[in-house]
C-alpha cells in the first residue's frame, strides 16, 4: 500500500468542513478524486465495486462508484476516515512507527 502525499489536515478540511448544500464545486472535485482513487484500488483487487465510506455505510458496504460519490456528498464521510486504509493507503501510524 502507499501513503498519499495529501496531508491529513488538508483532508480534514475538505472532507468534514466544506458545506454539503448548494453547488460546492470544491467538494465535488475532491469527492470525485477520492472515488477515482478508490476505483483504481478496486481494479487492482479485481473487484467491481467500491467500499462506501459514507456515514451510513462506514466502510462496510460495496457500491458502484457513482453511488459512493452521491453518498459522500449527501451523508458526509465516515468520522475520522482521513487515512484511506480501505482505499489503497497504509495506516500512517503504522508507517511512521516502522520508519
Amino acid at each position: 500500500m502507499r501513503v498519499c502525499k495529501v496531508s491529513v489536515m488538508d483532508r480534514e478540511e475538505w472532507m468534514y468542513k466544506l458545506p454539503r448544500v448548494g453547488n460546492n464545486l470544491s467538494l465535488l472535485h475532491h469527492v470525485r478524486k477520492f472515488v477515482a482513487t478508490a476505483k483504481k484500488h478496486c481494479v487492482s483487487l479485481a473487484r467491481e465495486r467500491t467500499i462506501c465510506s459514507c456515514n451510513n455505510y462506514q466502510n462496510k458496504c460495496l457500491q458502484e462508484g457513482g453511488v459512493v460519490q452521491s453518498h459522500l456528498i449527501r451523508h458526509d464521510f465516515f468520522k475520522d476516515y482521513t487515512v484511506w486504509k480501505f482505499h489503497s493507503e497504509a495506516d500512517l501510524s503504522v508507517t511512521s512507527a516502522s520508519e
